[in-house]
This record gives C-alpha cells, sequence and structure tokens, in this order.
C-alpha cells in the first residue's frame, strides 16, 4: 500500500491506494455484508451533537490537522482530564483533521469523526495547526444532486445517487477525512473516494469496520439520480477525480433535504 500526504489546504490532501478501500465505507458500492441497527450506534463520546452550521459560504472555514500523536478531546474547555483521545494518522493512515467550529484562547471547539454523528468537543490549539478553506459541499437528498461551493459561488453541480430507503444517507454538518484510492479505479467506488466525518444511522458494521460514509466514483452512472447505496454519495469518475484533485481534508460538508 502507498501513501502520500501534503499539507492540508493543497490539492490531493491524502491518497491511499491499497485493498483497505472496502473495508473503509459503508458498503456504498453495492456488495458485502452489513448489519442493520434499528438506532444510529453509539460512540466513545458523551458530547452533544452539534447544530447544523446556518452557512458554510458565509466565510472560509477553519480546518485542524493534528500535530501530536494523539490528540486530547475535553468536553469543556480547562477540564481536568480528556473525555475521549483520538489518533493521528487515522486507522486508514491519513492525518486526523478536524472541522472548526468555534473558538476561545488557547482552544478550539471541533467537529469529530465520532459517533453519534455531529458530536463535538474542545481541542488545545497548541496540538494542531490551522488552515482555511472556501470551498465547502452541499448534498441535496431530495434533488439526488451534489454541490460543490467555494464561498457562494457553484462550481459543480452533479447529478448523485444516495441511500437507500432502509440505509438513508443521513443528513448534517460533516467534512471530509480521507482520501483513498482504490486499486481498481474502474471498480465499485471509481478512482477516488472521500470518508466523512459521518457514520450510517442504519448499520452497525460492515466488514467488521465502522459503517463510514463517504462521497466516491461508480462504476454504474446509470444509477446516478437514485437512491441506491448503503449510505454513501455517488457521483461521476470525472466530478470524483475533479474534487479529488481541489479540495484539502477538512472540507465541510453539508447534507440537506
Amino acid at each position: 500500500m502507498s501513501i502520500s500526504f501534503a499539507v492540508p489546504g493543497s490539492r490531493a490532501a491524502v491518497v491511499l491506494a491499497g485493498a483497505l478501500l472496502s473495508l473503509t465505507v459503508a458498503g456504498c458500492g453495492g456488495s458485502g455484508e452489513h448489519t442493520a441497527s434499528s438506532a444510529p450506534p453509539s460512540g466513545p463520546t458523551a458530547h452533544a451533537p452539534a447544530a447544523t452550521p446556518v452557512d458554510f459560504g458565509n466565510g472560509p472555514s477553519t480546518i485542524a490537522t493534528a500535530r501530536t500523536a494523539t490528540v486530547d478531546i475535553f468536553k469543556d474547555p480547562g477540564d481536568s482530564a480528556p473525555s475521549i483521545q483520538l489518533h493521528s494518522p487515522n486507522p486508514d493512515g491519513a492525518p486526523r483533521v478536524f472541522l472548526v467550529t468555534d473558538r476561545k484562547p488557547g482552544w478550539l471547539h471541533v467537529l469529530l469523526p465520532v459517533q453519534p454523528n455531529g458530536s463535538t468537543g474542545w481541542i488545545a490549539a497548541k496540538q494542531v495547526r490551522t488552515a482555511k478553506t472556501t470551498y465547502w459541499i452541499q448534498v441535496l437528498r431530495s434533488g439526488h444532486r451534489l454541490k460543490l461551493y467555494q464561498g457562494k459561488k457553484v462550481l459543480v453541480s452533479t447529478p448523485a445517487a444516495i441511500g437507500s430507503t432502509d440505509t438513508p444517507t443521513p443528513g448534517g454538518a460533516y467534512y471530509l477525512t480521507e482520501l483513498l484510492q482504490p486499486p481498481n479505479p474502474k471498480g465499485d467506488y471509481g478512482p477516488y473516494a472521500y470518508g466523512l466525518s459521518g457514520q450510517s444511522t442504519a448499520l452497525t458494521q460492515f466488514n467488521g469496520r465502522d459503517p463510514v460514509i463517504g462521497i466516491h466514483g461508480t462504476n454504474e452512472p446509470k444509477l446516478l439520480g437514485t437512491s441506491v447505496s448503503h449510505g454513501c454519495i455517488r457521483v461521476s469518475n470525472t466530478v470524483i477525480t475533479r474534487l479529488a484533485r481541489m479540495l484539502p481534508l477538512g472540507t465541510p460538508v453539508q447534507i440537506a433535504v
């Protein structure tokens, strides 16, 4: 497996090539074993889910990338001990990134890539470095469409496949956590797949891994514009290749009605 990294804020912030892809996102290619759940899986955090930001287009978003091998997550700034710790790189070898939602002197309030979706916490500013991006993605589930914005400007508007009735794509505010390059660019996931900070609310696991949702290409373009996946968002291979060349890890993703 080959791994290459670049500074957040640059194009193609991380690319992994290898067999891990099929274990990483929630079976969105349409194959694999999964376990259904009648309730969202619980995660190692007691943090309350965050409200969806009003509008990512109102100004640049701040991305925080770990400087240290372990990032301490606190429920409140100045707590005596962290509630959880997250490691960097993440289990797939990507640098640990967070999307900043607020700040206090010496502290950053961030979205977390843990269950329940929308969980938040505080991290010490000294444990991360920050960068800004004006890019953000909006997924309109009712319209089966993905839009890429730079500020208020729409750069891409394209048909997308979303989750089926049984395994819907969960709404909310997320961010890009990793960029994977499948070994077969003509396979189920296309040439690239972004992992998101959210997970399926209908599956408890996929192939023994957390059911992470993602945005990726497809070898079935005729299904774009339909509700057919296990929760991921599928776009054409041309579009996912363009996104992979533009978007840094940490880019905000808003999944709306």
